[in-house]
This record gives C-alpha cells, structure tokens and sequence, in this order.
C-alpha cells in the first residue's frame, strides 16, 4: 500500500537553521552541505515515488538552479502547503502536484485500513487555535514552531501537532498518517473517548461550528 508522509520545516540550503535546531545532524560544525545529503539521503530512504507527502512549509533556500536539480530528486507525489520561507518556490510550482496556503483532508478506511473512523485533518504552516470542523473533532497538523510548542500542543486539549522534522512527534524523521492517527487516539484516550467526534463534543461546546 503506498503509504502519505507529512512533513515541514526541512530547510534545505538554509545554514542557520542549524543553529536554531541543535538536535540535527551536523549543527555542531554549521555544515549545511553534510546537513542537505542528510536530508536528501532521509526523503530518499523513506518516500517511494508511489507516496504521497504533504510538505507543510519552508522546504528550500537555494538559488534556482540548485533548487530545481534537488527537487527533482525528491521522490513521491508532493503538495506543499506554503510556509513563510517559500515566496521563492512559486517558480517550481510544476515540481508539485500542487501549492496552498491552507489544506483540508478527509482520510477514509478504504484508502487507510488502520483508520476506525474518517480523518479529517486541516494543515497549515502556521499553528491555528481555531480551524474548520474543529467541534466535529477535525485535526490541525502545522509546522513553523520547530518544536517549540510540542510542551503547549501537549497540555492543550486541541488536537493539534506539530509535524515539523525538529518536533518530538518526528524526531528527525517523516510522520505517516499512521502517526498521526495513533498520536491522536492516544491523547483522545487519555480522556475516555472513543471517537475524535465524541472528543470534541465534550471539549469544544463553546467553540463557533
């Protein structure tokens, strides 16, 4: 079965990066060439060109030429969901099936046999506190925050992760969809509650539907 990846905040050609992410590979010595065939050897190992991949943001700081060579690299089917870095990418938009600012998905059983129930997911590169479907127990996946509110997402009752490589849920690696299926049962749970639906009837009432 081909399998859907999400990730963000890759940063390819982007040196400074490295010192705001120390868990990464090569930071120590601020090597963004070793960091970049890192990165490529990862997507590689991990994407067959069958996948799909929701990329979430600021995937590329390189000039044009070296942009396009490594995007035709990257193996599966891409949709990008435009972070504040990629202003510049618009020119390789044929590189993607396709580019948004904000992305809903609605995940079925038949397409994702591991799923009990539909899952609706709303992406964006920025966190929301409020998205569609919200009350009816939809999920919000962002990146931008490199992990700095995985302390927050965590004590907050939004079902709401971070899927950035810097974050703990992907700790240096890509999120399936199984991921996030079982990242998020796991905090409904917590609760008593069997069905995202059942989640947030009981902990979004007051918020607008």
């Amino acid at each position: 079965m081909n399998k859907i990846y999400f990730t963000a905040d890759l940063h390819f050609g982007h040196s400074n990066i490295l010192k705001h992410s120390p868990k990464r590979p090569f930071s120590d010595t601020v090597d963004i060439v070793a960091h970049d065939e890192w990165l490529l050897d990862l997507w590689k190992s991990t994407v067959d060109k069958r996948d799909t991949v929701y990329i979430l943001g600021d995937l590329i700081f390189l000039k044009s030429e070296n942009a396009r060579h490594l995007l035709e690299k990257l193996p599966g089917q891409k949709f990008l969901i435009e972070g504040n870095h990629d202003g510049s990418i618009r020119a390789y938009k044929n590189y993607f099936k396709e580019v948004y600012q904000i992305k809903e998905m609605r995940f079925k059983p038949s397409v994702a046999p591991f799923l009990k129930e539909d899952l609706c997911v709303v992406m964006c590169h920025y966190p929301m506190v409020t998205w569609n479907q919200k009350p009816r127990g939809s999920i919000m996946l962002h990146g931008h925050s490199h992990g700095k509110l995985d302390d927050y997402n965590a004590l907050s009752m939004d079902l709401r992760f971070d899927v950035g490589i810097d974050g703990s849920l992907a700790n240096l690696r890509f999120l399936t969809l199984e991921d996030i299926y079982n990242a998020a049962t796991e905090k409904i749970k917590q609760y008593d509650c069997n069905t995202f639906a059942e989640y947030a009837q009981n902990n979004y009432r007051s918020e607008v539907r």
